[in-house]
Order: structure tokens, then sequence, then C-alpha cells
């Protein structure tokens, strides 16, 4: 299969190398100025992890011009081969670069895994080029319970600021974990362990090139190895930090990438979501590291204007995608000050799932579905925000954890109306 995949330089640089214990992708995207130091630290990491092990790193880079490719040096370790391969951008949206910074970044993972199954190799990570954190004991962390443990999929665990990350934890993170059942903190979070079993199986799907592919590939990725029962764990990374020229995006834009991918997702694995109740905890492998996070600043005030402008502007399409009693319970927040403003969990977990539906449904354009929904984020992000001002890291993780037992809850609520 990969014969046909690779060019024919690159198919003759793997037959030389033969095969190898471990693979790391590095997908890269005009990263010249943090790819050196990432480099070095999986080097180094591979070296005090693995130092009996044969482990190849391949940059899998998305064009660059900035001469990224050219700093991928061979570290001339003993520990390491290295390989350069240019992948394709799909021409899907060409435009919308994802929330991660590389553009491209399905095709990067497809070409890991055909060098991983080439090289017949018993587990491979990934590690974005873009990440600025990276430390020799990521490696142990996300290729350890691979090898040591039998886990297939290594997910990331972060330590971030208090406010930091609301969109996964508002939405994506208690989602997906009452849909699967598995408190997997992160569906976005730029480095993983795979096994060489589920690298196998993500080449058999039929997604490459594709929209899903694009916009949500590690939405899809975690979500893959949640439903169809692979082993599953987080690896304690400490904090993630990445280029800022990579960071980011517009915010609805983002969102409608992220909740989409979820919503997508939904339909193609019902019949598991369908059937799995409450959920538990994944192991945690790793040494907590303890970080001093930079703090966030938010502007309250300007996020309950924005769900005001939303609610006098977009009035007509949430009618359409929240049920009655849901809407009967948001329209009165609108007339609220701001300091008593307040977005109870238990109204924004019905909004989620009603949108969810509308989304099955096809209530409205799908796009428009999703934008519409931003306004309503950002009210809840402002409760939220307002909530836990003087509450310590401790209490804002009870406050989220409250926050996915309500969408455990009323799970059932979606599953009886989904057909």
């Amino acid at each position: 299969m990969a014969d046909d995949f690779f060019p024919q330089e690159f198919q003759d640089r793997l037959s030389e190398i033969g095969n190898a214990d471990l693979v790391i992708g590095i997908p890269t995207h005009n990263n010249a100025a943090t790819i050196q130091s990432v480099v070095t630290s999986l080097v180094a990491g591979l070296g005090k992890a693995f130092p009996n092990r044969r482990a190849v790193l391949i940059n899998c880079d998305a064009g660059s011009h900035d001469g990224t490719s050219d700093m991928f040096q061979n570290p001339h370790s003993k520990h390491a081969e290295t390989l350069c391969v240019q992948h394709p951008i799909p021409a899907v949206h060409p435009l919308i670069t994802p929330e991660h910074g590389v553009p491209g970044y399905d095709s990067a993972l497809r070409t890991l895994f055909h060098v991983a199954e080439q090289l017949e190799a018993q587990a491979c990570a990934v590690v974005n080029g873009n990440l600025k954190s990276v430390t020799p004991e990521w490696v142990g962390s996300l290729l350890s319970p691979i090898i040591e443990r039998s886990f297939d999929f290594v997910a990331p665990l972060y330590r971030r600021h208090k406010n930091d990350g609301s969109l996964t934890n508002s939405i994506i993170y208690p989602v997906n974990r009452a849909l699967y059942g598995k408190r997997v903190r992160y569906q976005s979070g730029g480095a993983y362990g795979i096994s060489q079993k589920l690298a196998a199986s993500y080449l058999t799907k039929d997604v490459w090139g594709g929209e899903v592919a694009q916009l949500g590939i590690e939405s899809w990725m975690t979500t893959v190895a949640l439903a169809e029962g692979f082993e599953v764990c987080h690896a304690s990374l400490g904090q993630k930090v990445q280029d800022s020229r990579a960071a980011g995006g517009e915010l609805a834009v983002v969102l409608s990438q992220a909740v989409g991918s979820v919503f997508g997702l939904m339909e193609e694995y019902e019949e598991v979501w369908e059937l799995r109740k409450g959920s538990s905890p994944v192991p945690v492998f790793g040494v907590p590291v303890e970080v001093t996070t930079e703090p966030v600043h938010v502007n309250v005030e300007r996020m309950v204007k924005a769900f005001r402008q939303g609610l006098r502007d977009l009035l007509p399409i949430w009618e359409l995608i929240l049920s009655h009693e849901t809407m009967a319970q948001v329209l009165p927040f609108g007339l609220l000050d701001v300091e008593d403003y307040r977005f109870p969990i238990e109204v924004w977990v019905q909004v989620i799932y009603d949108f969810a539906l509308a989304y099955h449904q096809k209530v409205v354009h799908r796009d428009h579905l999703l934008k519409a929904l931003t306004p309503l984020y950002l009210g809840r992000t402002a409760s939220f925000l307002m909530e836990t001002k003087e509450s310590s890291a401790d209490q804002v993780e009870q406050n989220i954890e409250r926050l996915c037992e309500e969408f455990e809850a009323q799970k059932p609520f979606l599953t009886e109306r989904w057909r």
C-alpha cells in the first residue's frame, strides 16, 4: 500500500532503513522558529526512554517557505534516523487553517501512519512542530504506555490556566465524555501516542482528504479510539505552549470546526454512544509537572454584549434550533445587568443538545447553525468566568466536573429524540 503512496526517492529511503521500533512524526508549516528545539528534545527523549530501540523521526512538512525543512537536520544520534517529506494540502477549504495551525494536517498524519506501517513500527507518536513546550520527558510519556502496557491511544493531559481552554471545557470535553463514556480531556492537543494496531485501523477509514479529516482530524482520531474500543490513556505533559503565529483564529470559525466535528461524528457512531451510560476516568502516565501558567485576560462585559447582540440578530434562527422550553429560559438572560448575569449549566446543556439535534435533523444550514452558537457560547463563558472569578484551580475543576455530570444526566433527553 505504501509503495504507491510515497515518491520513489522516499520509498527507496524507507527500504534502506528497513524497519524501526518507533516512529515520531513532526508536522510542520513555517515552523523554523521552533523545529530545532522540538527535534533536540525528541532525540534526547529517545535516548533517555528508549536507548535500545530503533527510532525514526519524520518531518511531514506542508510546503514551508521559511526554511523549516532545511533546519530539520540529522541530529547525528545513534537513537534516531531522520526523514523529510512534503505532503499535499487538500483543496477542500484551502483558505481555512485549523486551530492547530498546520494546513493539510490530515495528510501529515496519513504519511506518518504509512511510514509506521512500512517500517513495522510497534508504536508511533505525533508532536506538532509549532510547540515550544516539548521536553525530552514527552517521549516516554507518549510511547511507554504503548510499548510497556499495550495501550493503543495516548492523549495529552496539560496544565492550563483556569481561564484557558473554555471551548474544550464547556463543550468538547463534557459532550464527548457523556457520549463515549471516557474522560479524555483534550480533543485537540498536538501530541499523541498511537499503537501499530490503531494506526493500521486509521488507514482503512474512508476519511482521508475529505472535510472531516481536514478540519477535525484530531477529534476524529480521538473519537475513533474511544468509539471502537481501543485502550486509551493520558500522558501528563505539563504546560502546552505553541508558537503564537500558529495559535488561535476567528472564534466563530474555530468553534464551527470543533463543534461541527463532534456533531458529525455523532452521526457516524450513533449506535455506539446511544448505549453508553455514565463515564469513567482513563489511566494517567508520566510525572505530573508543576508549572506556572500565564494569566489569560478576558473581557466579560464584551462577552455579555456579544450574547445580547446575538439575541437581537439571531433570535429567528435560535427559535428554529432551540426547543420552546430552552428558548424560554434563555430569553431572560438578555435582560440581566452584567453584575447579575448568569447562564446556568442546566440551561447550557439543553442548548448544546438542542443544537446537536438540530444539526442532525438539518433544521437550518449546518454552517449557519454552528455560527449561530457563538454568541450563546460567549454568554455561557462569561457566566463561567464570573462564577469562578475568585475560585482556585481545584475549585474550577470541580465546576467543570459538575458541568460534565449534568451533560451525562441529561443525555437521555438527547438519545430519546435523536431518532
